[in-house]
């Protein structure tokens, strides 16, 4: 892709930008204001937008407002945060299993993102929060979704990562990250270990949608003293419910450790 290219996808975003946060049709004219391009650039990249479906344009008026197209791209991100709605009986009796805050995060571009929560009757104090972003490399989520994406899009991901240190713990080298990930494909969940935060401790698991494709990590989390002291027991009840959701997804349930899939299931795990 050229230069010139990338400047065009860019400025085409900023006119959608434009049109989503005015919530109304605009004129041509609006529209180049409020994205800052000069009106025949404008009208040139709506042309396309139009022609794709992702902009409408009003016969009458002659303005144009968000189109069909646009809404089935960003319904995929409804979908996918409706997620908590759908596993919530998961992760509900993950925490009443653990007595831990049980979580279900997704990745946007370098963080994960907590999606939904559950809190455990041993929870005194709340360690996550529905919204909250934390980084990939020293989380127990963060590092599922690393270890479950295909090996081309985990590449790029530890290529950009900052392996910023925010505790003792955290695994800030490249090659220490890419061991873990093979021991999380290996054992089948992560473990956060203080790395993020001192004090607290995760256990996560992958989640699988219909397709075979990672689409969540599941795990819970609570006091670092309490948690990796169980930690075996965490793990086994953390990839049991990540089974479940995904079976309620009508993924299936990888055997993480051989990278094949169970008898009378379908999909392989991304090595």
């Amino acid at each position: 892709m050229t230069v010139g290219h990338i400047q065009a996808v860019d400025r085409a975003l900023q006119i959608l930008e434009a049109l989503a946060e005015a919530g109304t049709p605009l004129t041509l004219s609006a529209i180049s204001a409020r994205a800052g391009l000069h009106v025949s650039t404008a009208y040139r990249l709506l042309r396309t937008l139009h022609r794709r479906g992702f902009v409408e344009q009003d016969t009458e008026t002659g303005q144009y407002r968000i189109g069909v197209r646009a809404f089935r791209v960003g319904s995929s991100f409804l979908e996918e945060i409706g997620l908590g709605r759908r596993l919530r009986p998961m992760l509900a009796d993950l925490a009443a299993r653990t007595g831990e805050t049980a979580n279900l995060v997704v990745r946007d571009s370098l963080e994960a993102v907590y999606i939904d929560h559950v809190i455990g009757n041993k929870v005194s104090k709340l360690f996550t929060e529905i919204g909250q972003r934390v980084p990939l490399h020293c989380t127990a989520v963060g590092k599922v979704l690393l270890a479950y994406a295909p090996p081309a899009e985990r590449d790029d991901l530890l290529a950009h990562l900052d392996l910023r240190r925010l505790t003792p713990n955290t695994i800030t080298s490249r090659s220490a990250l890419r061991r873990e990930l093979v021991a999380v494909r290996s054992a089948g969940c992560a473990v956060d270990r203080e790395e993020h935060e001192l004090g607290v401790a995760c256990v996560a698991a992958p989640v699988w949608g219909a397709s075979g494709h990672l689409v969540a990590a599941m795990g819970v989390s609570g006091p670092g003293g309490r948690v990796l002291t169980a930690v075996g027991a965490l793990s086994e009840r953390v990839r049991a419910a990540a089974a479940e959701a995904s079976r309620a997804l009508g993924g299936e349930a990888f055997r993480a450790s051989e990278g094949q899939r169970q008898p009378g299931r379908k999909g392989v795990v991304q090595r």
